[in-house]
């Protein structure tokens, strides 16, 4: 629970007597700003007070290398205070102001939390630098992005080495080893992830069985086949498994298939051109490079088809 703003009301009971010389000054509010769970001061805070109806109407101090700040010349009555800091939450409040001294004010701020605290608690992070961490992934994150493969996969490794729990880096860790057709890596990334974080399991087990498919295995690709569930790429790679048995019926059909689940996608209609020519059927596989150089002319499956079409007769 955050602890309460303090708030302090002070009535004055020497009502009829005059006040002495220092009120003409003004209000003087003063205090420390903590961070709420440790207790420390926070420096160079800012303390920001406003009341529409005094004279000036908003105050505001930065405070000094122990938490301390003072303000003068505050009206009396009600005044906003808002205590704020960098990686910190806000803490609006109320305090109503006296002329002269009022008591010292503690004024309490929660850290906002990094990400990875969010997601895995403070005590998994303990003698660890969030920020820096977040640096690194980000890092890695960038080199997967720019196909630097053995960047990424170093940057993941790094951050895996102090935060095993992650089961996110263990998805990312497998997605890099896969592109690098690190095969049998890439599926124990993918089982460790399932294990941290059985809520995976269905998501890790697709990942799995397409990755089997895309490195040629049978019964993946037929356990695939009888699922129905295949995406545009699923159908796409059952038809590449095909194809390398030297099945080509079989794969055609796949081709076919990819190429119906996503009418623009070039790639399944070139490889549907290629498996023509092997049949040689000139006028279909001409169709077929047809419909790639105007889909995706600027792909090397547009050039190579546009290359074949101008060789063919």
């Amino acid at each position: 629970m955050r602890k309460p703003f303090l708030t302090f009301l002070v009535i004055l009971l020497a009502a009829g007597m005059s006040a002495p010389s220092a009120l003409a000054q003004g209000g003087i509010v003063s205090g420390k700003v903590l961070d709420e769970d440790t207790e420390a001061p926070i420096a160079n805070a800012i303390v920001v007070v406003e009341n529409p109806s005094a004279n000036p109407p908003r105050i505001e101090e930065m405070t000094n290398d122990q938490g301390d700040f003072t303000m003068l010349g505050l009206n009396s009555g009600a005044w906003s205070i808002t205590p704020s800091a960098e990686g910190y939450q806000s803490n609006p409040g109320t305090v109503l102001v006296r002329q002269g001294n009022n008591p010292a004010l503690s004024l309490y701020l929660k850290r906002i939390l990094h990400p990875l605290e969010q997601a895995l608690g403070a005590e998994a992070l303990e003698g660890l630098d969030p920020v820096a961490l977040g640096d690194e992934i980000a890092a890695a994150d960038a080199a997967y992005e720019s196909t630097d493969w053995d960047a990424a996969l170093s940057g993941y490794d790094s951050v895996f080495a102090k935060l095993p729990m992650m089961t996110d880096l263990q998805i990312k860790r497998g997605n890099t080893l896969q592109v690098m057709e690190r095969f049998d890596e890439a599926i124990e990334a993918f089982e460790a992830a399932a294990t941290g974080n059985p809520q995976l399991r269905q998501i890790v087990d697709t990942a799995i069985v397409r990755l089997k498919v895309a490195r040629g295995d049978e019964g993946a690709a037929e356990a695939l086949a009888s699922s129905g569930g295949g995406s545009r790429e699923d159908l796409y790679n059952l038809g590449e498994v095909e194809f390398g048995k030297g099945n080509v019926e079989g794969a055609i059909g796949w081709y076919e298939q990819a190429a119906a689940a996503d009418p623009d996608w070039a790639l399944p209609l070139f490889k549907l051109g290629l498996a023509a020519l092997n049949q040689g059927d000139m006028e279909g596989a001409k169709g077929f490079f047809a419909q790639v150089v105007e889909k995706d002319p600027s792909s090397a499956e547009g050039a190579q088809a546009k290359a074949t079409l101008d060789a063919l007769p």
